[in-house]
């Protein structure tokens, strides 16, 4: 309470002195936890929900999720206030994610900023979280988009370990592509012309080895021949 107090003052102070507070570490509000509720938004068992949902994140992505919840802003845009934040927060050096919450009047506005490792890591993750939550926050569905945030980010393991399927197979695929068709496609070659010799000079009553018989009759492209078998007698025109 004495903070959110010494925030509001120092809105005030600035509205009548003409000045901004965004030059000064007084202008966003502090940390209470990583959840920081001064919309008043959840009662005793959401605040509890969400930092459960906080605590499972960071078991399973290893990312330190921060959730502002405000009701006044010295910044004129959600982005600029969640950006002021986030670095006054000192996130930028941890994996971390902040999502800040903003109304303004009845209306609601958000936003999200990740570290630059999340970021690279999980590319787009900001944009993603944004829709997610977008519907909800325009209806003024707080707590709802909350949990989408969580929902969202329950679903990323599934979506790293594809990526990182598809990243282990991609060099295989190109450069290691040639090798593993010679390796696979000598054998094959093998096989093939011993197929085609066997067909050809083997008989297929016997086994024996045929033989071959030219006729002294020439068709207009090439001799005719025969190929036959001393064992039993068989014959094959070419």
């Amino acid at each position: 309470m004495r903070t959110l107090l010494a925030y509001s003052l120092c809105l005030v102070v600035a509205g009548a002195l003409g000045i901004s507070c965004g030059a000064s570490a007084t202008s966003v509000p502090s940390p209470i936890g990583n959840l920081s509720d001064y919309g008043a938004v959840f009662d005793r068992h959401g605040r509890d929900e969400v930092n459960a949902s906080i605590a499972e994140i960071a078991e399973l992505l290893r990312i330190d999720v921060y959730v502002l919840l405000s009701w006044e802003s010295a910044y004129p845009t959600v982005v600029q206030l969640a950006d002021a934040v986030f670095g006054a927060w000192n996130l930028s050096p941890r994996r971390a994610i902040l999502a800040v919450f903003l109304r303004v009047g009845s209306d609601w506005t958000a936003s999200v900023v990740a570290s630059s490792g999340v970021r690279a890591e999980l590319g787009g993750i900001e944009q993603r979280l944004e829709q997610r939550m977008r519907d909800l926050v325009d209806h003024r569905r707080i707590e709802e988009a909350v949990r989408a945030l969580f929902n969202e980010l329950r679903d990323l393991p599934a979506a790293v370990r594809a990526s990182a399927t598809l990243a282990k197979l991609r060099p295989a695929s190109s450069g290691g592509g040639l090798p593993i068709a010679i390796a696979v496609g000598a054998p094959l070659a093998s096989v093939a012309v011993l197929a085609f010799v066997v067909h050809r000079r083997v008989c297929p009553h016997c086994a024996g080895i045929l033989r071959v018989e030219r006729s002294r009759f020439r068709t207009v492209c090439r001799s005719h021949s025969v190929y036959y078998c001393r064992r039993c007698g068989y014959r094959r025109g070419r």
